[in-house]
């Protein structure tokens, strides 16, 4: 079998773009970093609701699904 390269087995966008900030040219390692920073608490809101999914019971309102729908889209416009 031929040895391929490993990657991280994740779900989290955190991780992954804490991944990306040590592959990506160092003239764009800071806007990566600078994304972490801010949206810290908006990557970590649905790590934290697929994990209390499997075993408690959370509903969101509107507001808050709008803002991190709001927030994942300026992430990824970042990102691009």
């Amino acid at each position: 079998m031929a040895e391929g390269v490993d990657y991280p087995r994740t779900l989290s966008v955190r991780v992954l773009l804490e991944i990306l900030s040590d592959l990506v040219p160092d003239n764009k390692k800071s806007g990566v970093k600078e994304i972490l920073d801010k949206y810290l608490l908006e990557l970590s809101v649905p790590e934290d609701a697929y994990i209390t999914s499997r075993y408690i019971m959370r509903e969101f309102t509107k507001q808050e699904v709008e803002k991190l729908a709001k927030s994942v889209e300026e992430i990824m416009k970042d990102v691009a």
